[in-house]
């Protein structure tokens, strides 16, 4: 399986988790699979290898050398990471992360196919 489709996969969980009841645990579960999706997106757009880790600080500045949408998704990326650690989050700031973060994953497949 692709990181990409582990991504996809990720998204799913979070999206069948945003459909549930707004409680912090279903809340806070969707958030990591939603950062999840996010760090294989962009480990899969900066071409790492399978066993090197994504950090937040690094991956920002070089998603803001490349194109228009890696750079605007690079602010976002890193507030995916804070709020992975804030335990009161609404259920309307998880499900934008969840639509930021699809859109990324589209944008990444679409520059892959073209390769």
């Amino acid at each position: 399986m692709s990181r990409l489709d582990e991504a996809e996969q990720k998204l799913r969980f979070a999206d069948y988790l945003l459909q549930r009841d707004n409680t912090d645990a279903l809340l806070s579960g969707a958030v990591k699979h939603i950062l999840q999706a996010a760090n294989k997106a962009v480990a899969e757009l900066l071409q790492l290898d399978e066993k090197s880790s994504v950090s937040p600080i690094l991956a920002k500045k070089k998603l803001e050398e490349l194109s228009p949408q890696a750079k605007e998704f690079s602010t976002y990326f890193l507030a995916l990471w804070k709020m992975n650690v804030n335990p009161l989050l609404s259920k309307q700031e998880v499900a934008n992360a969840y639509k930021g973060v699809n859109n990324f994953v589209k944008y990444v497949k679409e520059v892959r196919s073209k390769i």
